[in-house]
C-alpha cells in the first residue's frame, strides 16, 4: 500500500514537471531561432539591400511580388515549410507596406485552400501536409471551435494562421461565415503592425530581429491563452 502511494506521488510529480519542461523547450527554441536569425541577417541584409539585387528584382516586374505571394501560400499549405525567409526577403526588397499587402493577399488564398483541403479530404490529408505535431495543435482548435475563438485567433493567432485554417475545415462552420471572419479580422493585426513599424528601417538586421521577436512573443502569448482555455474546458 505504501509502495502504491509512493508511486502515485512520483507520477504526480512527473506530471507537474512535464509542462515546465515543455515551456523551457519552447523558450530555448525561440532564443535559438532569434540567435540564428541575428547571425544570418547580418550576412543577408547587405546583399538584399544592395543596388545590384534591387535592380535584379525590378527587372522581374510583377513576377517579384507574385513569387512572394506564391511562396507564402505554399508555406501555409505545407506547414513544415517556413514562411519567414520569404517575408524577410520581401520586406528588405519591397518594404513593409507592400509586404503586408502581399502577405494578406496570400493569407486569404491559403485560408480558402486549407479550409477546402480539410473539408474535402479530412484529417488524413491534413496530417500529410501539416505533419503529426501540427495535427495535435489543429485538434486542439477543433475541440474549442466557435465563432469567438475564430475571431480571437484571426486577431492574435497570426503565427498559427494555417493551423486555424485547417482546423476550421474540420468543424461544421459554413465557409461563407468562416471566410468573412478571416477576411475582416485578419486585417486588424495587419494594420496594427504596419502602423507600429511604419517608420522602422528594415535595412537594419537589428530592427528585423525586433519585428520577428514581436511576432513570436505575440504568438506565444496566444498559444498560452489557448492551452489554458483548453485545460479549463476539460476541467469543466
Amino acid at each position: 500500500m505504501a509502495a502504491t502511494k509512493t508511486a502515485i506521488r512520483k507520477n504526480d510529480k512527473i506530471k507537474r514537471m512535464l509542462p515546465k519542461k515543455e515551456k523551457l523547450r519552447e523558450i530555448v527554441k525561440v532564443l535559438l531561432v532569434i540567435t540564428i536569425l541575428s547571425f544570418a541577417l547580418r550576412w543577408l541584409i547587405p546583399t538584399l539591400t544592395s543596388v545590384q539585387f534591387k535592380t535584379f528584382v525590378e527587372k522581374l516586374g510583377y513576377f517579384g511580388p507574385l513569387v512572394v505571394i506564391f511562396y507564402t501560400i505554399i508555406s501555409h499549405i505545407f506547414v513544415p515549410l517556413a514562411g519567414t525567409p520569404g517575408i524577410l526577403l520581401s520586406i528588405a526588397v519591397f518594404g513593409l507596406h507592400k509586404t503586408m499587402f502581399y502577405i494578406y493577399t496570400a493569407s486569404m488564398v491559403s485560408a480558402a485552400v486549407n479550409f477546402y483541403i480539410s473539408r474535402k479530404f479530412g484529417r488524413k490529408w491534413v496530417t500529410k501536409l501539416a505533419g503529426r505535431k501540427t495535427m495535435n495543435e489543429i485538434d486542439n482548435f477543433v475541440e474549442i471551435s466557435g465563432i469567438k475563438i475564430l475571431i480571437l485567433a484571426r486577431i492574435f493567432g497570426f503565427s498559427l494562421f494555417e493551423v486555424i485554417s485547417y482546423a476550421a475545415g474540420l468543424t461544421n462552420i459554413e465557409f461563407k461565415k468562416y471566410f468573412t471572419i478571416t477576411l475582416i479580422f485578419t486585417l486588424i493585426p495587419n494594420i496594427i503592425f504596419t502602423y507600429l513599424f511604419k517608420n522602422t528601417d528594415f535595412t537594419s538586421g537589428s530592427n528585423l530581429i525586433i519585428w520577428i521577436a514581436t511576432l513570436i512573443v505575440t504568438g506565444l502569448i496566444f498559444s498560452f491563452f489557448i492551452k489554458t482555455y483548453i485545460k479549463k474546458r476539460k476541467r469543466d
